[in-house]
């Protein structure tokens, strides 16, 4: 599986637009503006967690579409999984009255990771194109984008637990928090049976998969 480091317009506007959309779907059903905020961005890193397991587990998927798919959207749906998250946190500021200093002394574990999520997003966005593909080389590029995503995931699940479960207690009446959870466990079941697969090829041929770095 090859990497994706173009940024393409329509790709980028498809995404915004979608997250728009489904942003302005949470509000009609009733969820505030900070929740609305809180959920798109969660909902994207999903998407982007999802790719490669995807094409992982069904190769044929790429022989079916042109043009890389469904690869070529993950740099798209990255960049703007970190738009929104800038976009909670500056909602939370806004919350509490602008007051950041007293909000970051004040923060629990929780918030403090998610806040830790939020810089990392942002330094991966900002190295999500070319330029920076070709500066820090292809191995390193991809281990730099591989390992930060599924850090940034796990600070926010422990984030999802304490705020959809922890604080209001399991199981939940919220439809919201179901959703954090079955897309939570999509996440990992696929890439457990991704590693799987692999292992698997490794076991019956002594060689890995073609594009695995």
């Amino acid at each position: 599986m090859s990497v994706d480091t173009r940024n393409e317009l329509t790709h980028h506007l498809a995404v915004g637009v979608g997250s728009v959309v489904f942003a302005a779907l949470l509000w009609v059903a009733g969820y505030h503006e900070q929740r609305v905020v809180g959920a798109v961005p969660w909902f994207l890193l999903v998407l982007v967690l999802i790719i490669g397991p995807t094409v992982r587990l069904w190769p044929g998927i790429r022989r079916r579409f042109s043009g890389n798919f469904p690869v070529n959207w993950r740099a798209e749906l990255g960049i703007w999984f970190a738009i929104w998250s800038v976009v909670h946190l500056l909602f939370v500021f806004h919350a509490r009255d602008w007051d950041v200093v007293g909000y970051l002394a004040d923060m629990s574990p929780w918030a403090f990771g998610s806040f830790v999520a939020v810089i990392m997003a942002v330094g991966l966005a900002a190295t999500s194109n070319n330029r920076a593909y070709d500066y820090m080389g292809g191995k390193a590029w991809k281990w730099h984008q591989t390992v930060g995503a599924y850090a940034i995931f796990w600070l926010l699940a422990v984030h999802i637990y304490d705020r959809a479960y922890l604080r209001p207690g399991f199981p939940s009446e919220d439809p919201l928090h179901w959703l954090y959870l079955i897309t939570l466990v999509l996440v990992v079941v696929f890439q457990g049976a991704a590693f799987a697969k692999i292992v698997s090829h490794y076991r019956k041929t002594g060689e890995y998969p073609s594009g695995l770095n």
